[in-house]
């Protein structure tokens, strides 16, 4: 068992809105932020030591929407310049004093809307944002929204930079990205209704790389991805690295290979399985993993309640399993919610009106 060390606890009432569509936990800029779209803007608090002591949001930026959606992990700059508002139908990049600078529409075909927001700032530059857009009807032979989503990286003022075509179709699409130190992109995780498929990006666009597998997180070098999807013998999952060029891919760690690490507490799960909801990259040696188990009811009605764990976090240090991460019981005394890592070895998790960060005595 791993006893990790709280850090922090933030206390807010928003934390009720992880999950809703209408909260989120940003990760990409220079220190965790909370965001929170509401009716009338939104609303971005920093997650530090100070913020603990204090609610007071750092940024607003104003702006009604028809809905209240935060689309990507990051739709905030990291300097906190602009932000990115996204509509039923459009992006609309924003100032801090609400002026709209200019408005795109999202990609995909009427009814199967595609939607991303995903800022970097390249060492130097300004903050460039990706957004899922149309198809550029200029381009030779054009893309077809029913079988291609276009990324398309622009700049401040407008202009477009770069644009990057994910050759996958369907209904129910959703797309991330994996971006390296360098500010470009790693790797494309795209989701077609259940189905997971991890693009690898390189000179010649984004290339079909991993089917069946989705996409967890890059690592802190920019040399590769991990990702999580079905074993080799089809009977667990896995978590493997990918190279961000060539071919190479290792495997990590299987759930079994998890389980066996904390044998004397068993029975930790009836039927586990990794899942890329949640975890990622807490150092470039050090992977945060979780573990869901379907409920099993006839299992649970057999066995107790006690047999069946929902979640747990684990620790894996260069493809070796370091055990289960146990909580304080008074922090999460029910289900875990999503770990979300942060690259300085620390993480956080959320309760009731309350988002805790942990760390690790190493």
């Amino acid at each position: 068992m791993i006893r990790p060390r709280l850090l922090l606890v933030y206390r807010t009432k928003d934390t009720g809105l992880l999950g809703s569509g209408a909260g989120v936990i940003d990760r990409t800029g220079p220190v965790p932020r909370l965001l929170i779209r509401t009716d009338e803007g939104l609303v971005v608090h920093d997650v530090t030591a100070e913020g603990a002591r204090s609610a007071d949001p750092v940024a607003f930026f104003p702006g009604r929407a028809s809905g209240r959606p935060i689309i990507g992990a990051g739709p905030v700059a990291p300097d906190l310049s602009h932000a990115v508002l996204v509509d039923a139908s459009s992006y609309r990049l924003v100032t801090r004093d609400g002026t709209l600078l200019w408005e795109r529409p999202e990609a995909g075909p009427a009814g199967n809307p595609v939607r991303y927001v995903r800022w970097v700032q390249p060492s130097g530059a300004e903050p460039r944002v990706w957004l899922a857009v149309p198809p550029d009807p200029a381009a030779a032979g054009g893309t077809d929204p029913h079988k291609a989503i276009d990324l398309a990286l622009f700049s401040v003022a407008g202009d477009e930079i770069d644009r990057l075509t994910v050759p996958i179709g369907g209904r129910q699409r959703s797309v991330d990205l994996v971006v390296g130190p360098d500010a470009r992109p790693l790797a494309v995780g795209v989701r077609v209704a259940a189905r997971a498929t991890t693009f690898r990006v390189g000179s010649g666009g984004a290339v079909p790389h991993a089917a069946d597998r989705a996409l967890l997180d890059g690592d802190l070098s920019g040399s590769g991805f991990v990702t999580i999807g079905l074993s080799d013998s089809g009977d667990t999952t896995d978590a493997r690295w990918h190279a961000a060029r060539g071919d190479g891919t290792a495997t990590m760690v299987t759930c079994a290979d998890l389980l066996a690490s904390e044998q004397d507490t068993e029975p930790v799960h009836i039927a586990p399985n990794l899942t890329s909801h949640s975890g990622g990259h807490l150092s470039d040696d050090l992977l945060l993993l979780a573990m869901e188990d379907a409920y099993d009811e006839i299992e649970t009605e057999l066995f107790g309640a006690e047999r069946w764990r929902p979640s747990s976090h684990w620790l894996v240090s260069s493809g070796r399993p370091l055990g289960m991460i146990a909580y304080p019981d008074q922090s999460h005394p029910d289900d875990l919610t999503p770990a979300v890592p942060f690259r300085d070895g620390t993480w956080l998790t959320h309760g009731r009106d309350v988002l805790y960060r942990w760390g690790l005595d190493r």
